[in-house]
């Protein structure tokens, strides 16, 4: 029978649903014209979107199968990014989403083969256009950037991966060990394909080994 109801489930995404199929499977599946509540082993794909939890509704707005939201232990994936957090609030129509609460993010840059990872606790993205926004509820609290040997703190950031650029807003610190870079703005763009960084007003620390501690 539990069979029975997730294909039903599926199927009637698929022919209501606005030219794009989804695909949900979960142990328990309760609702009735205009909402589903799925529960333990949940899965939900649409398109380049898998998300992954232990709970989730789907809910019916003007029609369309469009508004997915989860609380919990929360895992998604697309192509080019995977996150965790305990809360995601989604917009299947559009593309659309937030998540929050100790959120960790990894981006693939495809042309590097190489990742960015971004630990914060709220990050809005959208999967149609690859484009990510994030920032730090406490005051007292900076985003985390991970980048090859660069590290970077921010209260904020915005990320397009089409562009490349990484804008840092607020507080922001770079600095790279391994090539002595200390410096601290108010606000910074880094381009992720060049590490080049562009910044205003800086304060910057690049230290130079002397003569006896290069022999």
């Amino acid at each position: 029978m539990k069979k029975l109801i997730i294909l039903l489930l599926i199927i009637s995404f698929s022919i209501i649903s606005f030219s794009s199929t989804i695909h949900v499977s979960a142990d328990t599946v309760k609702g009735g014209d205009d909402f589903y509540v799925l529960k333990n082993n949940v899965q939900v794909i649409k398109d380049t979107l898998e998300v992954l939890t232990d709970l989730a509704t789907v809910t019916l707005v003007n029609d369309e199968w469009k508004k997915l939201e989860s609380t919990g232990s929360i895992r998604i994936k697309t192509d080019t990014m995977e996150a965790t957090s305990d809360s995601l609030n989604y917009d299947l129509k559009n593309d659309l989403g937030i998540l929050k609460g100790k959120v960790e993010t990894k981006i693939t840059l495809k042309e590097e083969n190489k990742n960015i990872l971004i630990f914060c606790d709220e990050i809005n993205f959208d999967n149609k256009n690859k484009t990510y926004s994030g920032k730090m509820e406490d005051n007292n609290s900076l985003v985390k950037i991970i980048k090859g040997d660069y590290l970077i703190y921010a209260k904020s950031f915005e990320y397009d991966e089409n562009t490349k650029i990484l804008l840092l807003k607020d507080n922001v610190k770079i600095t790279n060990e391994k090539k002595k870079i200390d410096m601290e703005t108010s606000k910074a763009t880094f381009k992720t394909d060049k590490n080049e960084i562009s910044a205003q007003q800086v304060k910057l620390t690049l230290e130079i080994k002397d003569k006896e501690e290069n022999k």
